[in-house]
């Protein structure tokens, strides 16, 4: 981190009002020295100035100034990267942003890389991986609920959580080495097998807890895939555009016109849901149905929720029993949704009924929220990415083991080599482990200028 790395912020519309490019590194004000006329700030002020080209003016501009203060012998910054930063507001537009910035690359700075002045900020302790990972969620957030789950993150009670179970198992780590180095004390061994035993057992429990509240609470972060199943002519298409409320599948009185798959995305409650229009299911020789026909029927696999189309003036056949028999067969949420209810007089009470073409669809919407309602987003045990969930498994999965091996009398060091594989799995979670590979994967999906 010996060099100044610089990018442009906010992204690059062509017509946007203003632009933010930001440098950071040791050689930050000795850039912008060179091309910057204007009262040089102090730490956490802006300033108005001029950039030029030589002699050149490019733009009048505000320079926001996170150069640090010295507290005896150290200089504090009190930013987010942890070093001397700037971030330059111009005018907006291409052409003017990106001269700034190719000035700033041609007096010394590189470009940055996607990511890295957040990589920059956990390297220099700003911040810890559960955070970073809570920025880029926050980031890519499709709705209101992932942005207050990704805020609540980056509070720091997810990492607080993981600092406890790191604590307890530091504790007992160390109760074993006693045992280990002073094997003579019988007392201190029968004292150090119940205290263990107790702490394994109340890890083992919580790191369980996290795991479902976890698994349970996806839906949140990767939004909930839905797909719309049943026989050709009963609506599907209809009941899509509805939830839509505009025209993103073909509709039409001719059975079977989806035949290919029609994906579009909907939200209601802040839970994204993701929409999957299938193919009619019918008897047919033709090939191009056959292919629709399969799909649908591995789209079910995939799927989270299973919309169930049927006719109320039609009986079921054996496709809707083969509808349903997969979706329980997969173990899916599974909603059978009478279409057309405007044409008939009594209703089935195990089933749902809308009227997709007068948009009466209120009842399914309903059902829907119904499945996903108590998902608490606050709940600071709530891992929402694949990393993370993966490595809190290894920590239960090594807890359990040093359970079992307690429990069947075995030495201390065998016991050690789980209680440090435990310890390992969750300090990874914060990236303390401070792995090369595991921060090029991390920060490589960042923007840039983030």
């Amino acid at each position: 981190m010996n060099d100044t790395i610089a990018a442009i912020s906010s992204g690059s519309r062509i017509n946007q009002p203003i632009s933010i490019i930001r440098l950071a590194g040791p050689r930050t004000l000795d850039i912008i020295r060179k091309i910057f006329k204007g009262k040089i700030g102090r730490d956490h002020t802006i300033t108005y100035g001029y950039i030029y080209d030589g002699q050149y003016l490019i733009d009048e501009v505000l320079v926001m100034w996170f150069l640090g203060f010295k507290e005896g012998d150290k200089i504090i910054y009190n930013n987010y990267v942890g070093e001397p930063i700037i971030e330059i507001n111009c005018h907006g537009g291409i052409v003017v942003t990106n001269k700034i910035l190719e000035l700033l690359l041609s007096n010394g700075a590189r470009m940055a890389e996607p990511g890295e002045f957040t990589r920059r900020a956990f390297l220099n302790g700003k911040l810890d991986l559960i955070k970073a990972e809570a920025i880029h969620d926050l980031i890519m957030s499709k709705t209101i609920t992932q942005v207050k789950a990704s805020v609540n993150r980056f509070k720091g009670k997810t990492s607080d959580l993981i600092d406890k179970f790191i604590n307890k198992i530091s504790l007992i780590i160390g109760m074993a080495e006693v045992n280990i180095d002073y094997p003579e004390y019988d007392d201190v061994e029968q004292f150090t097998n119940n205290k263990m035993l107790d702490v394994i057992i109340d890890l083992e429990k919580k790191l369980s807890e996290i795991i479902k509240i976890s698994e349970d609470s996806r839906y949140i972060f990767e939004g909930v895939r839905v797909c719309i199943l049943g026989k050709p002519n009963v609506g599907k298409s209809s009941i899509l555009n509805a939830l839509l409320s505009e025209e993103k599948a073909i509709v039409t009185d001719i059975a079977g016109t989806t035949r290919d798959l029609v994906e579009a995305s909907y939200q209601i409650n802040g839970i994204l849901f993701k929409l999957v229009d299938t193919a009619g299911l019918r008897n047919t020789i033709e090939k191009i149905e056959k292919i629709g026909i399969k799909r649908s029927i591995e789209q079910i696999a995939k799927s989270d929720l299973i919309i169930h189309v049927v006719d109320p003036t039609q009986e079921d056949d054996e496709y809707d029993e083969l509808i349903a028999s997969e979706a329980k067969k997969e173990m899916k949420f599974y909603l059978k949704v009478y279409n057309k209810s405007d044409l008939i007089k009594t209703k089935n009470i195990n089933g749902i009924y809308v009227s997709a073409l007068n948009s009466d669809i209120k009842e399914l919407e309903d059902a829907l929220i119904e499945n996903f309602k108590d998902i608490d987003i606050m709940d600071e045990r709530i891992f929402s990415n694949t990393r993370q969930l993966s490595l809190i498994k290894n920590a239960f999965n090594s807890i359990k083991e040093a359970k079992n091996s307690l429990n069947n009398n075995q030495t201390f060091d065998v016991i050690m080599i789980d209680l440090y594989d435990a310890w390992d799995a969750l300090q990874n979670i914060k990236g303390n482990a401070n792995r090369e590979d595991l921060l090029d994967v991390m920060f490589q999906n960042f923007c840039l200028g983030k």
